[in-house]
Parts: C-alpha cells; structure tokens; sequence
C-alpha cells in the first residue's frame, strides 16, 4: 500500500468519523451537499477556470482542477449548513439513548460512503484533467482509487455528457500524438 493509498483512507476515514460525529440528518447533508457539488461544479467550473486562467496565467488543467475543488466546497459546505440547521429542530430526538446511538451509526455509514463519492469524483476529475505525471502515476498504480471510481460510473450520469466523453477523446488524441 503506497503512501498515496494511505493518504486517501484517512481522508475516507475523516469522512467516516465525521459522520460518526454528527449523526445521520447532518451526515444526510453532507451527502446531498456533495452529489449537489459535483452537479453544479461540473456545470460551471470551466468558465470559473477560464477567469482564474485570465488573472493568474496559470495551466488551463490546473485551473480547471483548482476552479472544480472550490466550487464543490463552497456548494457542499452551503448544503451542509442548511442541514445542520435542519438536524438542529430534530436535536431533541436524537438525544434518546436508543436513537442517538443509531443516529451515529447510520451517519459512520453514510459518512463513510460520503468519503468515498469524494474521493472518488475528485480522482476522476484529475484522471479527466491530469496536471502532474507524479499525481498520475500515483493513481494508477493505487489499490483505493479504482474502488472509489466504481462507485463513482453509478453517479457519472450527473456530470455533463461532455466530460464523461472527454475522456475517449483524450485517450484517442494521446494515441495518436504517441503512438
């Protein structure tokens, strides 16, 4: 196991923890809040990316990737918030020994799914839009990745149609600049 596999089974086991935490109504949140942030992340980071691009020159992939990340978590923090203060009108019931504890299972488990959609979508987006052979290989040659993209091809449906294809198109492009 690579230090780049450890590193993304502490942030899944954050996400867990996190669920744990706070309980199931938040943890719901939070989950929504991700499944809203790729949507409307993936609508309108090009265009993020393309200003970021005019006022620092820097690498269109790189900017799309950094434009991507800071749509999805000002979109999922915004969800989350509105469910925390959701969870709050429900404080008084699950403070019941039986239920606070289910409570926090429930959120450990979709906690721990959360980290996974996360870590997921944002591996597939860099896989979309690679930006460093360091970060690609790393991968590629990674025994989580490939598990949190499978959960991720059952979500794939809520990107854009044109950035499920791009990645044909670069695998086409790339084969036949390097044969």
């Amino acid at each position: 196991m690579s230090l780049f596999d450890i590193v993304l089974l502490i942030i899944i086991g954050g996400f867990g923890l996190f669920g744990l935490w706070f309980g199931f109504f938040h943890t719901l949140g939070s989950l929504l809040g991700t499944v809203l942030g790729v949507y409307l992340a993936s609508r309108y980071y090009e265009q993020l990316a393309t200003w970021l691009i005019s006022v620092t020159g820097w690498g269109d992939n790189v900017s799309r990737v950094i434009m991507f990340t800071i749509a999805f978590i000002i979109i999922n923090r915004l969800v989350g918030f509105t469910f925390w203060i959701f969870d709050k009108f429900f404080d008084v019931l699950t403070r019941l020994p039986f239920l606070g504890s289910i409570n926090r299972l429930l959120g450990l488990l979709l906690g721990t799914f959360e980290g996974v959609v996360t870590v997921g979508f944002v591996v597939y987006f860099i896989e979309q839009f690679p930006f460093s052979e360091k970060v690609v290989a790393a991968i590629a040659s990674s025994a989580v990745a490939p598990h949190t993209l499978v959960v991720v091809t059952v979500l794939l449906p809520l990107l854009p149609e044109g950035m499920r294809i791009l990645r044909t198109s670069v695998d086409y492009v790339e084969g036949q600049i390097i044969p």
